[in-house]
């Protein structure tokens, strides 16, 4: 009589306990490289902004930097029609839940030229207090005009986006630049590192998010 060949029990749970690893270890891959992707199309929102920004002023403003402060010190590029339509979207970062609706006349991002009601959520990003701290002098290519807005909007948990005078864009990261402040805030890995003049991170200090 042939004997009958099958799985044993064990062999089954060791088998279901190897699916469950590979699931359980595709699925981290998966999140890390969507929020890799993120941070990726971030950088490029905030560069394109930088360059938006950088033409404004030397073209359009007479080396002016835009006189309004916080969401509407970059939503000028919008009010100015530097930055319209399904261009605007720049303003969005896609790691967050901010919407860039459209107003009145339906065309994506009008909703901006409201400034009477602008909300935190339809920007998420925030932009230098020039009333606070004005932009002028020989060092404005190492000013911050512009970072992630991560006290409302929570871009990214682990690095902030920061745009410069100059138009470069380049990632804070809270381990690599902000270690001493992790004694003080041992939660930032997962609220994010907040921006804006109560912010821990005087870099960040110059910028509002309203």
């Amino acid at each position: 009589m042939r004997a009958v060949s099958g799985f044993s029990l064990v062999e089954f749970l060791v088998v279901i306990t190897l699916i469950g690893l590979l699931m359980t270890y595709g699925f981290s891959t998966m999140q890390a490289a969507r929020e890799t992707a993120r941070e990726s199309k971030c950088h490029d929102n905030l560069r394109q902004i930088g360059q938006a920004m950088l033409l404004f002023k030397d073209m359009r403003n007479k080396n002016r930097w835009p006189r309004e402060s916080g969401m509407r010190f970059l939503l000028t590029l919008h009010q100015m029609g530097e930055v319209t339509g399904r261009a605007s979207d720049i303003f969005i970062c896609p790691g967050t839940q901010d919407f860039n609706d459209s107003g009145p006349s339906g065309d994506a991002g009008s909703a901006y030229d409201d400034w009477d009601n602008l909300d935190s959520a339809d920007i998420s990003y925030a932009g230098r207090d020039v009333v606070a701290h004005p932009l002028r002098g020989k060092n404005e290519a190492d000013m911050v005009l512009a970072a992630d807005d991560n006290e409302f909007g929570n871009n990214h948990t682990k690095i902030v986006n920061v745009l410069y005078g100059d138009g470069s864009v380049h990632p804070w990261h809270y381990r690599l630049d902000g270690g001493d402040i992790l004694a003080a805030y041992p939660d930032i890995e997962e609220t994010g590192i907040p921006v804006g003049p109560d912010s821990p991170v005087e870099l960040f200090q110059v910028l509002r998010v309203d």
